[in-house]
């Protein structure tokens, strides 16, 4: 798009149909650019519904293919404002190296271009004259040897050689990272050009498949002379963003005058939800065998992640129930991306050098058929509001194909409204106002709603203009090590962009105006988070919150000569039936959580907490108990709720142990108080 439409642009409320090429246009040359809001760009499924709305007021102009808007303007339904803007040019590709293929189609179109069948078509086809057709461009001659620098009209070209880290495999399984997870991606690329690059060459963010796809990169500048023919590794930080889903971004390499050249070098990833709990409460605990799912619970044809580590592997499978595993070899640490259609049981078979067979097991269970899902809506602000206020309404709805409508009380605000968009409403009289936000699809349908409150004297006076942050929280603002939080917000106002950053480094970049993510914490201290907000006028407002991490505990070593250990706490593996709730009672633990532990003859402590396994040293006396808690895996599970909270009173509770209880296949661990803490059966 040309800077004067750009310039036309500024500001306005723009409806772009969803899937077409002007979609990508339109985020690349509008959004990027800061020229418009991504809040005011508004995909359509449907070009009658967004003609509909530009007559209502909802947009201020459309960006479509001509023939279509040629359509709606003979019907009288619109105006074209402007067109010939973007002049699609066409070529052909060929494989690499086809030289003799690619000579012969250049001769063929040579000559339908000497005989005017190529002006014919363009005239035929693309309503351009003959005379307006502009000539195919001549190939670059490369500069003669010995040219002087300042004299060559050199050429730039660039061109992906490979991915050296992350290699998301076309995005048909793009690395799985966890929320907040930093990560460095390097390209291998080659100067194919006649130009030498030097500092001033840099490589950019050019365009993303979602807000937050740019990962937090800052631009990236070449380091030391490039010669043409040559290859140089490219390597830009980045963050994983908070909300889980699959993330795509396109860095294209720029001149230092800012012209953008060369194969855009792409990079995928999929930011996990929680990952599952692991080992599964029915199985043994396997050390050095990591497996799980980035979810349990799906829809049908949604795809789920896999992800599994095996130490000291000689032979690893992963396959559904009913496969054979013999054709399902895998490497001993990997992923891998499946799209169940029923509920599935996943095996990972692990075959030990020593020959031992551990299998693992994970079960998916499939919904079929969606229905639609409001993900947020909000109406900001909404608390005793001033008359003649202007409340920011907006909100994202995922399904399959529901119809959207937007009320106010019993007034219809927006019938057949877009899947996602924000609306501005005015309220100029006292009372309360509900606003209602229904998706349906077939007989599924789904409801929120939103109260606001107008009062004509408002305890605090709102800001005239700028963004406003409705809510920024960080829950819970303490946590044990590997812990994680979770992140939440929401803002109104006048929005040009958001972002939230852990310890002043961009966990999420072009943040949407509502949302949360989790991030986990692997370091004990304290972390401020804080969210950034700026209007298109420069104004911006801030937020922030503090979370503080506990101190890991150290393991320690047995003492010298090794500890005393009762042969019968030994002689079994001992599950958890029943834990101190840290207040006045015993309590069973979380269902479909398993706690056990091991205690060893050389004084040694391993068991599994209920998500992460963990390790100690123990001692016994006549009757007493000695035991020291060390480190621990570090993983998040979500599932069964409080599983983790669980996990850290076990851990916490283990050290203050000074008496213990044999009877019945029975072992009790009690404090100096008399209090028991923790109570186990022989067994799994």
């Amino acid at each position: 798009l040309e800077v004067k439409v750009l310039d036309d642009l500024r500001g306005l409320r723009v409806g772009v149909q969803r899937g077409s090429i002007f979609e990508d246009q339109v985020k690349k040359n509008l959004v990027d650019t800061e020229f418009i809001p991504p809040r005011n760009v508004i995909l359509y499924d449907d070009l009658s519904g967004a003609v509909r709305d530009l007559d209502r007021g909802r947009v201020d102009v459309i960006v479509l293919d001509l023939p279509a808007a040629r359509r709606f303007a003979q019907t009288g339904e619109a105006r074209i404002a402007g067109e010939g803007i973007n002049k699609q040019r066409y070529g052909i590709a060929v494989q690499k190296g086809s030289s003799v293929l690619l000579d012969n189609l250049n001769d063929t179109l040579s000559t339908l271009q000497g005989r005017g069948v190529v002006a014919r078509l363009a005239e035929q086809y693309l309503g351009i004259q003959a005379d307006d057709l502009e000539p195919i461009p001549s190939e670059p001659v490369p500069p003669a040897p010995g040219t002087p620098p300042e004299l060559e009209n050199c050429v730039d070209s660039m061109a992906w050689v490979a991915d050296l880290s992350y290699d998301d495999q076309g995005m048909t399984a793009p690395p799985v990272m966890f929320p907040g997870q930093p990560f460095t991606k390097i390209w291998r690329i080659r100067n194919t050009g006649t130009c030498t690059w030097d500092s001033t060459y840099y490589l950019d963010f050019a365009r993303g498949n979602a807000p937050g796809a740019r990962m937090g990169g800052t631009p990236v500048n070449i380091r030391g002379p490039v010669a043409p023919g040559t290859t140089y590794d490219l390597a830009v930080n980045l963050v994983a963003p908070l909300i889980s889903g699959v993330y795509q971004s396109s860095w294209e390499m720029h001149t230092g005058a800012g012209r953008a050249f060369g194969q855009a070098l792409r990079v995928g990833v999929q930011v996990a939800g929680a990952p599952t709990p692991t080992p599964m409460p029915t199985q043994t605990p396997v050390p050095g065998v990591v497996f799980y799912a980035d979810r349990t619970n799906t829809v049908s044809g949604e795809p789920v992640t896999f992800l599994w580590q095996v130490d000291n592997v000689r032979e690893a499978y992963f396959y559904a129930d009913g496969d054979d595993w013999r054709n399902n070899g895998v490497a001993g640490s990997g992923q891998q991306m499946v799209y169940p259609d029923r509920t599935t049981t996943y095996n990972l078979r692990v075959v030990k050098r020593d020959g031992a067979v551990e299998v693992r097991s994970i079960t998916i269970s499939v919904q079929q058929g969606s229905g639609p899902s409001i993900d947020f809506f909000a109406v900001v602000p909404n608390d005793r509001v001033p008359p003649g206020t202007c409340l920011d309404i907006s909100w994202r709805v995922s399904g399959d194909g529901p119809a959207v409508s937007l009320v106010r009380d019993t007034t219809a605000l927006w019938e057949d409204a877009p899947l996602q968009a924000n609306l501005q409403d005015c309220l100029q009289n006292e009372g309360s106002y509900v606003y209602k936000l229904t998706a349906t699809h077939g007989a599924d349908t789904d409801t929120r709603q939103e109260t606001v409150t107008v009062v004509a004297a408002a305890p605090t006076p709102l800001p005239a203009a700028g963004p406003i942050i409705d809510t920024f929280s960080v829950t819970p603002d303490s946590v044990p090590l590997n812990g994680c939080v979770t992140v939440a917000w929401n803002v109104g106002g006048d929005i040009q962009s958001i972002r939230i950053l852990l310890n002043n480094d961009v966990l999420l970049d072009g943040a949407p105006s509502t949302g949360s993510g989790q991030n986990c914490l692997t370091e004990a201290g304290t972390y401020e988070y804080r969210i950034d907000a700026f209007s298109s006028a420069g104004q911006s407002a801030s937020s922030s919150a503090t979370v503080t991490v506990g101190v890991p505990v150290q393991p320690i070593e047995p003492p010298v000569g090794g500890a005393e250990v009762d042969p019968m706490l030994t002689s079994e593996i001992w599950t958890l039936i029943s834990l101190f709730d840290g207040a006045d009672a015993m309590v069973s633990p979380v269902a479909g959580t398993q706690i056990t532990a091991n205690f060893g003859a050389d004084g040694t402590l391993a068991g599994v907490a209920g998500c992460n396994d963990y390790t100690g040293s123990v001692s016994t006396g006549a009757g007493t108990i000695s035991v020291v808690t060390g480190a621990t895996t570090r993983k998040f599970c979500a599932e069964p709720a409080g599983i983790m909270d669980q996990e850290a009173l076990y851990l916490a509770l283990l050290p203050t142990a000074s008496f213990y209880t044999l009877e019945n296949g029975q072992l009790t661990l009690t404090a100096g108080n008399g209090q028991p803490v923790a109570v186990y059966i022989a067994g799994q």
